[in-house]
């Protein structure tokens, strides 16, 4: 079956649809999996078969309401980053993408849901409408299933020679391009959200001019460094310069491990003005704090509970009290005083997150606090 769907996915015209489809794997509650192609119908996203819309009764087994909340999920992995919005949020509708059928099938197991449409495709380039994508693994490990990131990167890049890693497996998969989900959504997109392993700003790219239409984007960008993960990917510096061209702004940065952050950018009508790290914690500010509460630096590295950079930088200092700042572990006074901009609110992760709409990250092993850029 999961094999069957994976090169089932396909271009394709509905004879009911007024513009392109494609074929898809719909997550559907009450009915399972089901084949079917998205088209719009009377101001209304519908999935149809080739012959005639798939209904309950006499209504569109799929119909998202005019005034849903729409987000897009481009390489879920295991678990759609959205999941939670969907189960807070009633007017949420995900549109979901995984190229690998073993992370595909895995969510579809185990995370289906009603509001989600689960697709088992790349998205990029289309001309061809398939690509390679590898399995990599750092050479001397295993591509091993559900045994965490180390071992189960996957890519339709080829990886930098110099990294030491080794394509397990290849195989071939659907591409479809953004510009097609997004000319026959119904309303606008919220969040367009992309971590498919160094080919994000390709992702970006396949919308066009239909790119109007995503109010917020939320990117994997990897880290500056001279040996990138993998051959071709986009620097932080072009995908920043691509994004501002096309009008969006940038809001915010946040590690998501050693060799990456995910970055959020808006359009300047839903753009949120921030402060800057440097007014967020002054330098003179973080060191009378982190001298003040050296003690409990000193006891938390000695449980071993966190990782503990033992570095003197006024960095790695402003580091540990944006930590305590932000995990409320001193007072709001404290760490801001009473002013209403820098604050809590504006100076950290969290209630950022909650203001766009999006779900919290995982503290990434080896990673302090969620830090700002």
């Amino acid at each position: 079956m999961v094999h069957a769907v994976s090169y089932a996915i396909r271009s394709g015209w509905s004879s009911s649809s007024r513009h392109p489809g494609f074929l898809l794997s719909l997550v559907v509650a009450t009915s399972g999996p089901v084949l079917g192609r998205l088209s719009i119908d009377e101001g209304h996203l519908v999935i149809t078969t080739p012959v005639a819309k798939l209904q309950d009764g006499d209504q569109p087994l799929l119909d998202i309401p005019l005034r849903a909340n729409i987000l897009i999920d481009v390489g879920t992995h295991r678990e759609s980053t959205f999941l939670p919005r969907l189960r807070s949020d009633p007017a949420a509708w995900v549109i979901a993408f995984e190229p690998d059928y073993l992370h595909w099938a895995h969510h579809l197991v185990n995370h289906a849901h009603p509001r989600m449409i689960l697709i088992n495709a790349a998205v990029g380039n289309s001309s061809r409408g398939w690509s390679t994508l590898y399995r990599w693994a750092y050479s001397g490990e295993e591509w091993r299933f559900n045994s965490g990131g180390k071992t189960q990167l996957g890519s339709l890049l080829q990886a930098d020679p110099n990294r030491q890693l080794t394509a397990h497996e290849t195989m071939q998969v659907a591409v479809v391009s953004l510009k097609d989900i997004l000319a026959v959504l119904p309303d606008r997109v919220q969040i367009l959200k992309t971590d498919v392993q160094g080919a994000d700003l390709e992702v970006v790219k396949s919308a066009g001019t239909e790119l109007k239409r995503v109010d917020r984007i939320v990117i994997e960008i990897p880290n500056d460094t001279p040996r990138p993960v993998y051959s071709g990917q986009h620097t932080r510096k072009e995908t920043e310069d691509y994004l501002a061209h096309l009008g969006f702004r940038h809001e915010r940065c946040w590690a998501i491990s050693g060799a990456e952050h995910d970055c959020a950018f808006a359009r300047s009508e839903a753009w949120i003005d921030l402060p800057s790290e440097a007014e967020c914690f002054p330098s003179n500010r973080t060191l009378r704090l982190f001298d003040l509460w050296q003690g409990i630096v000193d006891y938390t590295c000695s449980t071993n509970q966190y990782p503990c950079e033992r570095d003197p930088r006024p960095q790695v200092k402003m580091r540990w009290i944006e930590y305590f700042c932000c995990g409320k572990l001193l007072s709001k006074y404290i760490c801001f005083g009473r002013r209403r901009r820098p604050s809590y609110e504006t100076c950290c992760l969290a209630p950022y997150l909650t203001t766009i709409g999006y779900p919290n990250p995982e503290i990434i092993a080896g990673v302090i606090a969620p830090f700002l850029y």
